[in-house]
């Protein structure tokens, strides 16, 4: 089994690991137009050899992929690594308005790929488990997440986890809010 990342009871995050189940899974949450509408948009077609494509390449690029489980079944994915002006696709000064110079700052993205574990309060603990790993075990400073701006529940939740918004990075037709 994969390293655990974080975890609050039965919700355990772990490293995603390059195998075909992992690959699958993740495959058939970027195949459902319901997870597409918030993430990637509904204009990107995934096949099994881009996802393994981007997994390498995110590796290469030092971004830690997880996939997020309930009990033993895979229920979403969440993914994160430390960010700075330019690759956050956020002016400078900008940037610096909300974090210094020598800020361990993280970006992170998250989503429930399991429908039916959507609005019932799992994104939240989901959410809450990955922040405290994030600053109790990776030494961040700061989190910033960017939600597509029409994504209201995953909004709400970042709200309820202690987000605040700041900017909207046109770039990414996204909402950005800092921890």
């Amino acid at each position: 089994m994969a390293d655990s990342v974080a975890g609050d009871g039965d919700i355990q995050i772990r490293h995603m690991e390059e195998t075909e189940q992992d690959f699958q899974t993740y495959l058939k949450w970027m195949r459902d137009p319901q997870t597409m509408k918030y993430w990637e948009g509904m204009t990107e077609h995934f096949t099994y050899e881009r996802v393994v494509q981007d997994y390498r390449d995110s590796r290469e690029e030092h971004v830690e992929q997880c996939i997020i489980e309930c009990g033993s079944k895979a229920i979403g994915f969440c993914q994160f690594c430390i960010v700075n002006a330019g690759n956050y696709e956020v002016p400078e000064m900008q940037f610096e308005q909300f974090a210094d110079k020598q800020d361990v700052v993280y970006g992170i993205d998250i989503f429930l790929g399991k429908v039916d574990y959507r609005d019932r309060g799992v994104g939240t603990k989901c959410m809450k488990a990955l922040m405290k790993a994030l600053f109790d075990e990776w030494n961040a400073d700061m989190l910033v997440i960017d939600p597509k701006t029409h994504n209201a529940r995953a909004i709400r939740c970042y709200h309820k986890c202690g987000f605040r918004d700041l900017c909207v990075v046109p770039e990414r037709n996204s909402g950005q809010n800092l921890s």
